[in-house]
């Protein structure tokens, strides 16, 4: 699973991986008859004005191979919530979400010793995304992902890249879940080791607790309520799953502005804490 910020270069490492960018410094090595299958959130693959079942079977017929058995193309378009009877449609008839269910039934059904997934659970319904994970699980290649999808990366990946930006990359073995209590445990060790440099210089520096410094730990607890509610505005936005397609420019605003706001909140909650210490140091030296 690749994780990081938006534009800390995870759809980049993978087009390089692919050859459709040059590596700038240092060298790829990729394991000998490793080939990979691509789903690129963009959909590039299905521009043009083929049919459903044309994209499927390019070299015509009506059935192909999915991961070893033999399917009809119509039983397979099913799988995938299409009605077999727009088998001859042209891609142009297709929505977003479908267009999304098309490009992964074409990856999915024979699919190469690596698997390269962007962003793949965008406008998916809860059935393909049961699919999708089904088959994913059943699929005995090299799969890399990036995903904002907690749930769906703890069912499928056992180890997270973690793209920090400026190149920095980190590896960490485990699931989303896994990683993000990683993440917090390190958050928590860097927070206690202050809070107790913090706690030394507050004793001996007061007995008495400012009156800025509580009227600021007084405030604090509504500001962070302010935080928290306009994170929960913005995850109910971003259920929207066309939002991504049709506003890409909003969809980019709001989740940078949750990130930020998440590390405003754990600020403010770190804060909070090491206030409350000077308030219980002050009280104690005051007994």
């Amino acid at each position: 699973g690749l994780l990081g910020k938006n534009g800390t270069g995870k759809s980049t490492f993978l087009r390089t991986l692919l050859g459709e960018v040059k590596c700038l410094y240092g060298k790829i090595k990729i394991k000998k008859n490793m080939e990979f299958s691509y789903f690129d959130q963009l959909r590039n693959d299905l521009n043009g004005i083929k049919s459903l079942k044309k994209i499927l079977v390019p070299s015509g017929g009506d059935y192909l191979k999915v991961q070893g058995k033999e399917r009809h193309v119509c039983s397979y378009l099913k799988d995938f919530q299409f009605d077999p009877k727009r088998a001859n449609d042209t891609i142009h008839s297709l929505s977003g979400g479908q267009r999304n269910r098309l490009l992964l039934a074409k990856v999915l059904a024979n699919p190469k010793t690596g698997l390269i997934l962007d962003e793949p659970t965008n406008d998916l319904d809860l059935d393909t995304m049961d699919l999708l994970t089904e088959m994913l699980s059943n699929y005995k290649g090299t799969i890399l992902i990036v995903s904002h999808d907690r749930d769906f990366l703890d069912q499928i990946v056992n180890k997270i890249l973690y793209f920090e930006g400026n190149g920095k990359i980190s590896q960490f073995l485990g699931g989303y879940s896994d990683f993000l209590k990683h993440q917090g445990d390190l958050q928590a060790k860097k927070f206690f080791k202050n809070r107790k440099t913090n706690s030394k210089h507050i004793a001996h520096s007061s007995n008495k607790m400012s009156y800025k410094f509580k009227y600021e730990l007084e405030k604090i607890p509504s500001e962070i309520k302010e935080i928290q509610d306009r994170i929960e505005e913005i995850k109910n936005e971003l259920k929207d799953t066309n939002l991504y397609i049709n506003n890409f420019k909003e969809f980019n605003n709001i989740t940078k502005e949750m990130s930020n706001l998440e590390n405003q909140q754990l600020q403010k909650e770190n804060r909070w804490l090491e206030l409350t210490e000077m308030e219980e140091t002050a009280n104690n030296s005051n007994e």
